[in-house]
């Protein structure tokens, strides 16, 4: 899948992958050096880690802070994503530079973390943008009470379709975001698109959670699911007023991300 790894049930996004594949790098790295040299640097990685993902969380939710303003406790949901790798870097530089001082250890540390970065900011270079082609507007989809949704509505305009199923944690824990984002006066349209599921099962799960059907749409072919080529749920798609998809997000959506696709779509030319 375009964005990600997919291995077994379990789906990664390309750039969260990325991150732990680098942060693997340096904690090899200053454990190789540890165990011919310099101990202490090997004692000390971990914390780097630790430091560095804390520092990286900290930066981002400080650049995107009209986002999480209105919910802080949002920020604590770090498996939604939302990390500044200059932020990381500069924190995990600190720990080393305050748990080694002025030692050879400290410009070997400083060195692996360097060659991690260099690795991160290299492997995202090579990565070639990923195209997802125009919408397809065609596709057959309906409201909850069985009334034709004509897709076309959204022609001439930019807007989100979401990909859900009431079965999937993560889609449950993003949709009263969305549905209040899709519900804000002047916003970006907002559609969430159930892949596969019987009206009466989403009409429940709807009452039941306390959602609108207002920007609710079935999908029951999953046409969406297959057009984006999605194996897995939660999946937001980002369209410009073009009809070309911006941006296809995977995995649980944050509201910076949420804005951030959505400023996207609108200055896309």
């Amino acid at each position: 899948m375009d964005g990600a790894f997919v291995i077994g049930p379990l789906m990664i996004a390309a750039d969260r992958g990325l991150a732990i594949l680098c942060i693997a790098v340096f904690l090899g790295l200053t454990a190789l050096a540890g165990r011919f040299r310099f101990p202490q640097l090997s004692a000390v990685a971990t914390s780097a880690v630790v430091v560095g993902l804390v520092m990286a969380r900290i930066g981002y939710v400080a650049e995107h802070w009209a986002s999480y303003a209105h919910a802080p406790l949002s920020i604590l949901a770090v498996w939604q994503g939302g990390f500044s790798a200059f932020a990381g870097l500069a924190g995990a530089a600190g720990t080393l530079a305050f748990r080694l001082g002025r030692t050879r250890a400290l410009a070997i540390g400083w060195a692996t973390l360097a060659a991690a970065g260099g690795l991160w900011f290299t492997l995202q270079a090579l990565i070639l943008p990923v195209s997802y082609g125009p919408f397809p507007y065609n596709l057959a989809l309906t409201t909850p009470a069985g009334a034709p949704l004509p897709l076309d509505r959204f022609r001439g305009r930019p807007f989100v379709v979401n990909l859900w199923a009431t079965w999937c944690g993560p889609c449950r824990r993003e949709l009263p975001m969305l549905d209040a984002a899709a519900s804000h006066p002047g916003e970006v349209p907002i559609l969430l698109a159930d892949q596969g599921e019987p009206p009466a099962t989403v009409t429940r799960f709807l009452t039941g959670a306390g959602i609108g059907a207002d920007h609710v749409a079935l999908d029951p072919a999953r046409g969406l699911s297959r057009a984006l080529k999605v194996a897995g749920y939660p999946a937001t798609a980002f369209v410009a007023a073009d009809g070309t998809i911006v941006q296809l997000q995977l995995g649980e959506l944050s509201r910076a991300a949420l804005d951030d696709g959505i400023n996207m779509a609108r200055k896309h030319r």
